[in-house]
């Protein structure tokens, strides 16, 4: 086990210049070292030194690799997205435009771990790395320490993601623990028994892997900046430059391969659908500091499996209530001005059960459902009620620092303010468009707020003339419903 505490360090290393990872000279490293892996640009590879700061977030920095013992004990293997057909994970994640990698990597961890623990693959929490991350002490500009999320997730406790969705990946901004508020905030934290540290204290790569026999385990590693441009392949750095620490979720491993398996949280479209096979002989000190956790048995379980969290509901929806014990369950569903309380969901001698419901009966917003079964709850979900066309703009412009009528170069940030009724669109997308009209550069984002601070870095196009403009898009009725800003006409000079 090595630990290094770099706190602020971390940060020293970054300018606020466009980041210099050349994905051609890597791929060069890779076949002049034979290391068989494959690098691609992607969206983390087109952001600047600044934003890719803010994807790593743990003070903890290990380096090496695990200690592994005699090479000739039979050979294993686990992965957890697939135990006999069964994928015992929830959805990669994205953290965004805030160093919160500590706070996703616990709560991906802890929702795989309380699945797994209750026996059920159809259990699926989600908790709010928002909330663990504000109030166990991290930011966006400095990190967290994964030490103290296990420490957090037993003493305080974290809330379900409906009561404190994640913002600060669209806005670059932390939130205010105090300003975190939902009905029935007590009822709705959920504390781990206690957490083990496999790697620590004499800990071993035998003993992680044992650990991961019943459950992924969080861990830290140093990155390294070909890591961030990772494309597919068994991972092993090339690169002598490293740029920060960072948490991730340990999910597998296979001996024949010599390759641990990783979930990452920036998004589904980095590496091999969000996640990375990290060689045994790499150097970024993977699974060498870990941390799992303890969830407490419970008597019976209960979920609201539909409709799925986030989702946006016109007219008719079918509502289902899932169950580990045959009971008779009622589904409670509240919204800031309208309500339906404790409707008796049929099917009390089964473990599931389904009923409808008209939302046309109810005022367009958004509304969180649960379920109750003798003196049990499920974990809140939220879903967003429009049965009437959406009516949203979308406009944006330069920040301060940036006057879009003079040539850009770098770095460039908009302020994007956003007006919907009923409903905060889903997805807000920016386009640049070259002289032919042609679309040369798209950055989604799918966590939309009023107000937001994005980035472009105009080195990710050639130098020119170009139109940039976002467009906000919002589900309706089966069709989606777009919402176009304002297009300003640019020159880039770089």
């Amino acid at each position: 086990m090595k630990i290094y505490l770099l706190g602020l360090i971390l940060l020293s290393s970054f300018s606020a210049s466009a980041s210099s990872v050349s994905v051609n000279s890597i791929n060069a490293l890779i076949k002049k070292n034979n290391a068989g892996w494959v690098a691609r640009d992607n969206l983390i590879s087109k952001l600047s030194d600044i934003e890719i700061k803010r994807l790593l977030g743990s003070t903890d920095r290990p380096s090496g690799n695990a200690l592994f013992e005699d090479r000739s004990v039979a050979l294993d293997s686990m992965d957890w997205r697939n135990v006999n057909g069964t994928n015992w994970l929830g959805p990669v994640m994205n953290q965004g435009n805030c160093g919160s990698c500590v706070a996703f990597a616990a709560v991906a961890t802890l929702e795989a771990t309380y699945r797994i623990n209750s026996a059920l693959p159809w259990l699926a929490p989600t908790f709010s790395p928002q909330q663990l991350f504000n109030c166990g002490g991290g930011y966006c500009d400095f990190g967290w320490q994964p030490g103290s999320a296990a420490k957090m997730l037993k003493n305080k406790g974290v809330v379900d993601a409906a009561c404190a969705p994640y913002t600060s990946g669209s806005t670059g901004e932390d939130i205010l623990c105090s300003k975190i508020k939902c009905a029935d905030l007590a009822e709705r934290t959920y504390k781990i028994a206690g957490s083990t540290s496999p790697s620590f204290w004499g800990g071993s790569a035998s003993r992680v892997k044992a650990a991961l026999k019943k459950g992924p385990l969080m861990t830290t590693l140093t990155v390294y900046e070909d890591f961030l441009v990772y494309s597919s392949g068994i991972y092993k750095s090339v690169s002598g430059k490293s740029v920060g620490g960072h948490a991730v979720s340990l999910v597998g491993f296979n001996d024949e391969g010599r390759y641990w398996i990783v979930r990452n949280s920036w998004g589904a479209d980095w590496g091999e659908n969000g996640f990375i096979r990290v060689s045994y002989d790499d150097k970024s000190g993977i699974a060498d500091n870990t941390w799992g956790f303890q969830t407490i048995a419970e008597d019976n379980y209960i979920t609201i499996e539909s409709p799925a969290s986030g989702e946006y509901v016109s007219g008719s929806k079918s509502i289902k209530v899932v169950l580990s014990k045959a009971a008779p369950s009622e589904v409670v569903i509240k919204g800031e001005s309208d309500s339906l309380d404790l409707v008796t969901c049929q099917g009390a001698d089964t473990t599931s059960c389904e009923m409808s419901i008209e939302t046309s009966n109810l005022k367009d917003g958004r509304y969180e459902i649960y379920a109750k079964s003798n003196s049990k709850k499920s974990q809140v979900r939220e879903f967003l009620v429009v049965n009437h066309e959406p009516n949203s703009t979308i406009t944006f412009s330069g920040t301060s620092k940036y006057d879009l009528s003079k040539p850009l170069k770098g770095r460039v940030e908009f302020n994007i303010d956003i007006k919907a009724s009923p409903v905060i669109p889903a997805k807000v997308t920016f386009f640049v468009e070259d002289s032919s009209g042609k679309i040369v550069e798209t950055r989604v984002t799918d966590v939309v707020v009023e107000q937001m601070l994005l980035g472009f870095r105009t080195t990710t196009v050639p130098n020119g003339k170009y139109k940039i403009y976002y467009t906000a898009e919002t589900p309706f009725n089966g069709k989606v419903v777009t919402a176009v800003s304002n297009k300003e006409l640019i020159t880039i000079n770089n």
